[in-house]
């Protein structure tokens, strides 16, 4: 099992020095033997929120409008520049929120600059006033975020990219450099949803499950099963990821070797969520490496 763990970018932490708390943590998370470090993606907080979060009981966003949250490849730009091995997720960035030639452009960056360390978690994205609020409609999210990832695909592998879709259409481009690493950076699709796991089966590298539980996990891994198994889709070829909720990560131990039985082989953790300061997150992180044997 390889564990990550998420930046604390986002909340009460995100405050004060956050320059050198980010970079304290990323390399705490690279010197403890974290194989990489995870940001999440808001462009906006609105207000007022109806739309249902999917990874709270209640359904509730339990961020705080006022709260800060920053752009999340801004912050792997610079904890590229901090760190040397640990490997960079997005989990995950909300395809629709942004334009798919500038996002292969800044993440075809970002795997130059920190020399192949990209894991490129996607979603289609859940707050229907945030896409309002972008002036994206919510409705064709899916296959914007479908076509968003071919139009990627196409610059960081073609010599000479082209693409004829819906919403893109361009041909006689270079967009150079392309990434490091071949044919691109893992793609790894977060989400539930039946749409969600046909992404997983049709052009994911990986799947990034936030569950509450083994059961849970098993129970949603028995669909992306069917749906492999319908289209031939190997899935020896897709790294399953469990992103726990609802648990301390001291509690969450006992669940490990369960997901491994159940094929887990990765494994990321937003310890920030149960720290009120940077002392008591990097502590919290120090003993689950511990826990976990990585040092």
């Amino acid at each position: 099992m390889q564990y990550g763990a998420f930046l604390p970018h986002i909340g009460p932490l995100a405050r004060g020095d956050v320059l050198t708390n980010i970079r304290t943590t990323a390399q705490t998370a690279e010197a403890l033997g974290f194989d990489s470090v995870w940001v999440g993606d808001h462009i906006v907080t609105p207000l007022h929120i109806t739309s249902k979060y999917p990874y709270t009981a209640s359904g509730s966003f339990p961020l705080d409008p006022q709260e800060p949250l920053l752009e999340p490849l801004s912050v792997l730009s610079f904890v590229a520049a901090c760190t040397s091995k640990v490997r960079l997720g997005t989990a995950v960035l909300v395809l629709p929120h942004r334009h798919a030639v500038v996002t292969a452009k800044t993440v075809a960056t970002l795997d130059v600059l920190s020399g192949g360390r990209v894991i490129f978690g996607v979603g289609v994205g859940w707050m229907e006033e945030e896409f309002k609020a972008l002036n994206v409609p919510f409705a064709e999210r899916g296959a914007f975020s479908d076509e968003s990832v071919a139009v990627m695909k196409e610059l960081w592998t073609s010599e000479n990219p082209h693409f004829a879709g819906r919403f893109y259409n361009f041909s006689e481009v270079r967009c150079e450099p392309r990434p490091v690493q071949k044919p691109h950076p893992p793609i790894w699709v977060g989400g539930h949803t039946g749409p969600a796991l046909r992404r997983v089966v049709e052009y994911g590298d990986g799947w990034a499950a936030v569950v509450f539980s083994p059961q849970e996990f098993a129970e949603r891994l028995e669909k992306l099963k069917e749906r492999a198994a319908r289209a031939g889709r190997d899935l020896s070829t897709v790294t399953l990821c469990v992103s726990p909720r609802g648990k301390r990560p001291e509690a969450m131990l006992e669940d490990i070797p369960r997901y491994q039985e159940l094929g887990a082989t990765y494994l990321y953790l937003a310890f920030f969520n149960f720290a009120r300061s940077y002392t008591e997150l990097a502590t919290m992180m120090e003993r689950f490496a511990r826990d976990v044997k990585l040092i």
